[in-house]
């Protein structure tokens, strides 16, 4: 199982996140409604080029295919994660045209309807007969499009999981306190962090980052006793 931490918005917070041995790293570039990770085009680039080879760089966004592909040609992340509304049309015009990118598309889930397992499970099929790498699925509610930190059913995840025939990720409300029951509740292919791991919304805290008491000790803990599964 892999753990991805988002929102990464300084070279300090990266160079934490990669001390704490995560697979992937986020960064939130030009979203269009206001959230307190997003940064411009040129900060991500130079933030994407220190990404070293076994780490994978996410460029998180939203808007039009055309400035979406604009944007991954000119960061060149390894992967780019679709985090708006984008039609399924969209998703694969995005796909169709973004240089062999692989692209994750998210399913935001509201309060309302987070027990709809089916029509959750219908959005989920239509997405991943585009073509795309893989799905996360994360909260939302009527103020944040993401970082919520409000958990969703996990019941709903893990059905979806085992209906989705690729890697399905998990985000929303996930906690260093939760993390373990969220695990092994869904059994996602990976878990998505971002508010969990900062104590000021938008700035990445050190103390829940460091190997000390930290995601990354609890991670490696969990992985090794097989709380998470590989």
């Amino acid at each position: 199982m892999r753990l991805k931490i988002c929102g990464i918005r300084t070279e300090t917070e990266l160079q934490l996140c990669l001390e704490a041995n995560v697979d992937a790293v986020g960064f939130v570039v030009e979203y269009p409604v206001p959230v307190p990770w997003d940064i411009d085009r040129t900060i991500a680039r130079d933030l994407i080029s220190h990404v070293p080879p076994y780490t994978t760089s996410v460029l998180v966004t939203t808007g039009t295919p055309e400035k979406i592909v604009e944007l991954i040609e000119y960061l060149r992340p390894n992967t780019v994660q679709l985090h708006g509304d984008e039609t399924v049309e969209q998703v694969r015009s995005i796909v169709e045209n973004a240089s062999g990118m692989r692209v994750i598309k998210a399913v935001r889930i509201s309060a309302s309807e987070s027990n709809n397992t089916e029509e959750i499970l219908s959005r989920a099929q239509a997405y991943a007969g585009c073509g795309v790498a893989g799905l996360l699925l994360d909260s939302k509610t009527d103020s944040m499009p993401a970082g919520t930190g409000v958990p969703l059913n996990w019941q709903t995840a893990r059905y979806v999981v085992e209906q989705i025939k690729i890697p399905v990720i998990l985000a929303g409300g996930i906690t260093l306190e939760n993390v373990r029951q969220a695990a092994q509740t869904v059994k996602p292919y990976g878990i998505d962090l971002i508010s969990a791991v900062e104590t000021i919304p938008g700035v990445k805290d050190p103390q829940k980052l460091r190997p000390s008491s930290s995601i990354s000790e609890k991670y490696e803990t969990l992985r090794k006793s097989g709380g998470l599964l590989n």
